[in-house]
């Protein structure tokens, strides 16, 4: 259990959040840095990744490995996600903690320290990237787009956002549009390292036996940028579906992947989170669920088949893998079962088994370091950070009622179907 996140304001849109987790034998120190999906999305995510591989004091990932290993094995990684209308870039260091360096080294000290040499010392040359290194990077993000084609669930999830959003920046996916990173300059990447510093919300995290001592680090650094220009993020949200559309595809698949898109009548990331949570849950969130036990269990018309809420943009995904043949009875089926919820057509074991595997869940975050770095990051753009039990409560106190309610207000707005072209199918 997370007992208390202490945050501490380090300049204008900038912030660290201490966890004192001293049971564990690592730490994390993490920094999110969050733009509009508006912002250079290619040039933002190719910087990531270089920015992960070599700077300015370790220009090479040789160098870096062995600055690494040097830390006691810590390792270093970065991630891409999107959050709403915005894109979330994350460096991650993980060390083991101070008690066990042989020397008395302060190795969260020396991590925070890294990790600060990769934010704000890139490896230029005359003011400029490497065109080598920028065309290696671009080969590899390439690669990494290419990679998610090819697993056809993501695939299919991702077409299903793109045709949902259609013509709004969150259609698009999180490295940006795959064909305009191979355009991306070095004046791009000057310009969205400047951003990142700049314009970005961004979020240090700290959990595990950290001294504070790093928040003098932090802003040292911050103390030269200058930050009158924070970027404002808004998320727009569309509470009911306008209407509803059903998009075709084939591909050189084995099994159909169904993938259907719901609005869920939600204004804001806050608006009935609880119960809307609760009603996804028992919908589709495991295997007591009403798409688990009678469309893939009973009905045996899905290899899987589960629906997951997206709170960031009020929507939730009904992901299945199914036969061919069998897409509209599994449609059928699908909203069949939400029309149940609907109704009221749940029993009160129902509701307590989704509410002990969500609270089981909420309350488990504690466990590890690296669930409660995720935690708060999610959390970036939250001016309160509310705490993992709290959210426990909150799933508590919702009643049938409120389900009912909650299942009402959701709309079908796409229908996305992948099918095999019968030539050259692919193992899955």
């Amino acid at each position: 259990m997370i007992e208390n996140i202490k945050k501490i304001e380090i300049a204008n849109g900038v912030r660290a959040c201490f966890v004192k987790a001293e049971h564990f034998k690592t730490n994390i120190m993490s920094v999110h840095l969050v733009l509009p999906l508006e912002s250079d999305m290619e040039a933002n995510s190719l910087l990531c990744y270089m920015l992960r591989r070599r700077n300015a004091k370790y220009p090479s990932m040789t160098l870096l490995n062995k600055k690494l290993a040097s830390l006691y094995g810590a390792s270093l990684a970065c991630g891409i996600s999107k959050n709403g209308d915005s894109q979330d870039i994350c460096f991650r260091i993980v060390s083991v903690s101070d008690r066990f360096a042989l020397s008395g080294e302060a190795i969260s000290k020396d991590c925070t320290e890294l990790l600060l040499d990769v934010l704000f010392e890139p490896k230029l040359e005359n003011g400029n990237f490497s065109q080598e290194d920028i065309e290696l990077e671009k080969r590899l993000l390439i690669e990494k787009i290419d990679g998610e084609f090819s697993e056809k669930r993501i695939y299919a999830k991702d077409r299903l956002i793109e045709e949902m959003f259609k013509g709004k920046r969150y259609g698009i996916g999180r490295f940006g549009k795959r064909d305009e990173i191979k355009n991306v300059t070095s004046e791009r990447l000057v310009k969205a390292w400047k951003s990142y510093l700049e314009n970005a919300v961004i979020q240090f995290d700290f959990v595990g036996e950290i001294d504070e001592s790093v928040v003098s680090l932090l802003k040292e650094k911050f103390s030269a940028i200058d930050r009158s220009r924070v970027a404002k993020i808004e998320t727009e949200f569309e509470p009911v579906a306008k209407e509803m559309k059903k998009v075709d595809e084939k591909l050189a698949v084995k099994q159909g992947k169904l993938v259907m898109g719901f609005r869920a009548g939600t204004e804001n990331e806050k608006d009935n989170f609880f119960t809307v949570r609760v009603m996804a849950d028992m919908f589709g969130g495991g295997p007591y669920s009403k798409l688990f036990m009678n469309v893939r269990e009973k009905m045996s018309l899905c290899y899987y088949c589960s629906a997951r809420f997206s709170r960031e943009k009020g929507i939730i995904l009904v992901q299945s893998g199914i036969e061919d043949e069998n897409e509209q009875k599994a449609t059928d089926a699908i909203l069949n079962e939400l029309d149940n919820m609907k109704n009221g057509n749940f029993t009160a074991e129902d509701i307590e088994n989704s509410k002990k595997g969500l609270t089981d869940a909420y309350l488990s975050v504690g466990d590890t370091p690296e669930s409660i770095d995720a935690w708060i990051g999610a959390r970036t753009l939250e001016e309160d950070i509310e705490l993992p039990q709290d959210f426990a409560e909150g799933i508590k106190g919702v009643t049938a009622e409120d389900i009912r309610q909650a299942a009402e207000k959701v709309t079908l707005d796409t229908i996305y179907m992948l099918s095999g072209n019968g030539e050259n199918e692919e193992e899955e």
